[in-house]
């Protein structure tokens, strides 16, 4: 199994709250690689895969923020019709739940990345290995 991870963080719905996130990010030096953030009229979470999980968790953590690192897989597939749906057809005939995915720009223009949360890691990672889909790393992503 491919072993990437994300941080989630609960960031309060107000003005200027994802931008004292990024600042303390970009003083950290730490690079984002992908992002969602999803809200609620209170609050959002803030889903970031980077190219160095230990150090933005820790500041972020410093700095009083509520943080969690989950595992998530994170795949690379070509950029062409039809290459989500068999992603998706690979899962769902193993029974694999899909939580939430979104999408991040890959290191080629000829292929695309998505961050896939799921009930069962250890279950997708095989049925994604046996389908042929290359699986990402946390070495992986910080190299791009």
């Amino acid at each position: 199994m491919s072993n990437a991870k994300q941080i989630s963080v609960f960031v309060d719905n107000k003005p200027n709250q994802l931008t004292g996130i990024m600042a303390l990010l970009k003083k950290s030096g730490v690079n984002i690689r992908a992002l969602s953030l999803a809200d609620t009229t209170d609050f959002g979470i803030l889903r970031m895969v980077v190219n160095d999980t230990d150090k933005a968790a820790e500041a972020l953590k410093n700095a009083s923020y509520a943080v969690t690192v989950t595992e998530i897989i994170a795949i690379t597939i070509p950029d062409a019709p039809g290459q989500l749906s068999r992603v998706l057809d690979i899962l769902g005939a193993d029974s694999v739940n899909l939580e939430y995915l979104y999408a991040f720009t890959g290191a080629s223009d000829k292929s695309v990345s998505f961050v896939i949360r799921v009930d069962d890691n250890a279950s997708a990672s095989e049925a994604l290995t046996k389908g042929g889909i290359i699986q990402l790393t946390e070495q992986d992503i910080a190299e791009m």
